[in-house]
């Protein structure tokens, strides 16, 4: 009875071991994925992925599209799958798949991937892996500003614009200029910013019935390179606490921008006979007219006096009165009558 029963035993987990091997022979690893794959697409996946990371399509369930045209290529991650689908969807420079590949797997972690698109948009490749690779050369740990051609883009501590450059600026033309960058004839601003500035010029002759109101732009757009030569430069006579009251390392300027300038009044010529003291006087009054004229007129042509006097423990700078940034009418109009700094603007 006892071999009849054992005998039973040994036949039934023979059966069972039988049944396993040919429900396992058969199991379908792929039954629970969401998504259609013809039979060439099904090989792929069962042939490059792994238990665990057909487990990890199903449960992300990622289409199709994002991940097979990476697939075959060396270094594939599926983690990172939404984001080379982002950044092929994203890029505008010619980039082979293997290229998307390397990079994300490189540089994912130096990335935000709600970022990746405007970091794609705004700097180039070339301009990426450089800052990756090197680092910012005034500010350790600073992460890029993902969207610098935001108007209301600031620079807050610990981010860069390192090398970026607007695409749409323009030259201000026969507005009266004389650029702080040695041998630049010409200042660039953002294409927005032109005509408002004309306005605004145009409305200043009311101060003294000269171009301008007597003042002159000596700063728009910035370049990174010119910021490098103007901040060493002033090093030389500053230390660097100082200097940061008033100038920012080069990539942390926010005329780098384009949305940014400086006016400043215009040399008062002396008359025939006219002494140095008078002639200083003349100048110092028209300069107190022209800082006061900007900081009750600038804002109906959409710009703020970006570092307000009694605001300076907010912005960080000291009081120029001759520093506008252009914000767009609404914007400068809500921060003339509220009297804050654009640190302490609603920016929706």
């Amino acid at each position: 009875m006892k071999i009849k029963r054992s005998m039973l035993i040994v036949a039934l987990i023979a059966l069972f071991i039988g049944c396993y091997a040919m429900m396992n022979k058969h199991y379908d690893e792929l039954a629970r994925y969401p998504h259609t794959l013809n039979e060439q697409q099904r090989e792929l996946v069962l042939h490059h992925l792994n238990t665990d990371e057909i487990n990890t399509l199903i449960s992300w369930k990622i289409e199709p599209k994002e991940f097979l045209p990476y697939i075959e290529v060396d270094g594939f991650v599926l983690e990172n799958t939404l984001w080379y689908d982002e950044m092929a969807n994203t890029t505008k420079e010619k980039v082979s798949k293997e290229f998307i590949v390397a990079f994300i797997n490189k540089y994912k972690e130096k990335m935000n991937f709600n970022e990746l698109q405007y970091l794609l948009a705004n700097y180039s490749y070339n301009e990426l892996i450089r800052f990756f690779d090197e680092g910012d050369l005034y500010q350790k740990s600073a992460r890029l500003i993902p969207n610098p051609s935001d108007i209301y883009t600031m620079i807050a501590n610990r981010r860069t614009l390192y090398t970026y450059e607007p695409k749409d600026l323009v030259s201000i033309g026969s507005l009266p200029h004389s650029s702080i960058v040695p041998k630049a004839y010409d200042i660039l601003v953002k294409k927005e910013v032109l005509e408002p500035l004309q306005q605004l010029c145009k409305a200043a002759e009311v101060i003294d019935d000269q171009p301008c109101g007597g003042m002159r732009v000596v700063a728009g757009y910035l370049s990174y390179e010119d910021q490098v030569m103007l901040y060493e430069q002033a090093l030389e006579e500053y230390d660097a606490e100082e200097l940061s009251k008033y100038w920012d390392a080069p990539g942390h300027s926010e005329y780098q921008l384009g949305y940014s300038l400086i006016l400043l009044p215009n040399e008062i010529q002396p008359k025939v006979n006219h002494k140095e003291q008078e002639r200083t006087e003349a100048k110092e009054e028209l300069g107190r007219e022209q800082e006061a004229w900007l900081k009750e007129n600038a804002y109906k042509y959409g710009f703020i006096i970006r570092y307000p006097l009694g605001q300076e423990d907010i912005t960080g700078k000291e009081h120029q009165p001759f520093a506008l940034r252009y914000v767009g009418k609404e914007l400068a109009k809500t921060i003339y009558e509220q009297d804050i700094a654009l640190e302490k603007a609603d920016l929706g």
